[in-house]
């Protein structure tokens, strides 16, 4: 009976101790979310950052530096007040207290004194309200020899592609378009294969000669899968 009871006890103390153990975890406070970083983002990325994709968060930028406000949704998304600053660089529309599209801009020439520094004070606020999460920088330029570097050869390189002269980065797609992928498309000029649904090489070029609609079609679906899932970096350029 001993052996009984000890194990009996040994049993009860467990469980105890289990849910001594649950009630405090639920107590404490739950984890700090992850930080949501873009890094670098052209002004073309930043624009589906504009609150009507809920994969992603609402973006704004201010004199070039990108902020996360998706817990503002209320203030900043789809129907809001301003939500024609999200996706967009909107220093000289906060400087003026302006709602006007003409206005969002990194352009501050001609503005006054007082307006600068509503545009500090906002900016102040934004800080301590939002996380930085990237910047915004220039549209790389391109030519189809340059692009070709980029087709998942070099580890060091991210991987590209372009449809219709949009250059896109598909480097978290590299099980797909890299080396070991099924698709030959990493470096390469996109636009007809895509149209043709075609894994030809010969088909990766820009020439969309003798395609009717239905290709068409296909070419403008691809294109709006990939403006939502990867990021453009850059255009082709002749010289």
């Amino acid at each position: 009976m001993d052996w009984v009871a000890l194990v009996g006890g040994l049993i009860i103390a467990y469980l105890l101790h289990s849910i001594y153990k649950a009630w405090r975890e639920s107590r404490a406070p739950p984890p700090e979310p992850t930080k949501w970083m873009v890094g670098d983002i052209t002004e073309l990325t930043l624009a589906s950052h504009s609150g009507y994709d809920w994969s992603k968060p609402t973006l704004i930028a201010v004199k070039g530096v990108v902020y996360d406000v998706s817990k503002s949704n209320d203030k900043y998304g789809p129907g809001k007040q301003y939500n024609l600053y999200a996706g967009r660089e909107c220093a000289r529309a906060l400087a003026k207290d302006s709602l006007d599209i003409n206005d969002c801009t990194d352009d501050l020439d001609g503005c006054s004194e007082q307006e600068l520094q509503r545009l500090e004070q906002q900016l102040a606020h934004i800080r301590e309200v939002y996380d930085e999460v990237g910047k915004v920088v220039p549209m790389r330029e391109l030519t189809l020899q340059q692009l070709a570097q980029h087709d998942g050869s070099d580890a060091s390189l991210p991987m590209l592609l372009s449809i219709r002269g949009v250059v896109y980065d598909i480097t978290s797609g590299k099980q797909f378009y890299g080396p070991d992928g099924i698709y030959p498309f990493a470096g390469k000029e996109v636009a007809r294969a895509f149209a043709l649904i075609s894994t030809d090489v010969k088909d990766c070029c820009a020439d969309l000669a003798g395609l009717g609609p239905v290709e068409l079609d296909a070419l403008r679906e691809w294109e709006a899968k990939f403006n939502s899932k990867y990021p453009i970096v850059g255009k082709l350029v002749q010289h």
